[in-house]
């Protein structure tokens, strides 16, 4: 009988120790710390712009009312424009984490070769959303006239270098429609809309810029007329030599 009675005892102190052991690890369990959430993604009506004003390289060069090439530098992060199949009339753009910037524009009206460029020169954010238009305005702009030589002289509007407050106030605005975007079909489309105005006044009519998903840049609207590149075709022309790149 000693041998039965040790046995129940050992047996006892097995399931006793099985209950201590299970219970310790239901106390890990509920104390261990709690890891922290996966970052949540971008929410998904947040739209980066590039994936509008960057179209594909199958897609450029473009012809319409007027010849126009896309050129994409990704290691400076630059986007121009090679317009009229000359490579001296080119617009450029730049782009970071944050902003989309208007850097130089080289194609004036009237086949000059003087070029212009802001101080502050914020065209749009990166990221905006599908549902709302975004819109800001910033009044502390300035802008810079250059010669073809990129000296800095007066520009057009009048105002002398550095004389006075020398402002140029801007206001943008941007959203997405789908719109039929002529030759391109129907597409999700990013407008741009820029106004520029003076201190203290309400902005002027703006010129808008249409990109559209896919495609890249194909209209440009003013109260001057539409100007359309919208077929595939036409010279890849090279950016050439300018000021403010």
């Amino acid at each position: 009988m000693p041998l039965v009675g040790n046995l129940h005892a050992r047996i006892a102190v097995r399931c006793t120790a099985v209950l201590v052991i299970a219970a310790a690890l239901a106390a890990t369990a509920c104390t261990r710390p709690v890891v922290s959430p996966t970052p949540h993604p971008t929410p998904s009506d947040t739209v980066d712009v590039l994936d509008y004003i960057i179209g594909p390289a199958d897609q450029w060069p473009r012809l319409g009312d007027q010849p126009q090439h896309q050129v994409v530098d990704w290691d400076t992060r630059q986007i121009c424009w090679v317009k009229y199949a000359n490579p001296n009339r080119f617009e450029c753009w730049g782009w970071d984490d944050q902003w989309v910037y208007h850097q130089v524009d080289h194609a004036l009206d009237g086949n000059s070769s003087e070029s212009y460029r802001f101080t502050d020169g914020r065209w749009m954010p990166r990221f905006i959303s599908r549902i709302e238009p975004w819109t800001l305005d910033f009044p502390a702009n300035r802008i810079r006239w250059f010669t073809a030589s990129c000296a800095e002289v007066r520009g057009p509007q009048g105002i002398r270098i550095d004389d006075g407050p020398n402002l140029y106030p801007m206001s943008q605005r941007a959203w997405f429609e789908t719109l039929d975007a002529g030759l391109l079909g129907i597409r999700d489309v990013l407008i741009l809309a820029s106004a520029s105005f003076a201190p203290g006044k309400a902005p002027g009519p703006p010129e808008k810029f249409y990109f559209a998903r896919g495609a890249g840049w194909y209209k440009w609207e003013s109260v001057r007329g539409i100007v359309r590149f919208d077929r595939r075709g036409g010279p890849a022309v090279p950016i050439g030599p300018g000021c403010g790149r």
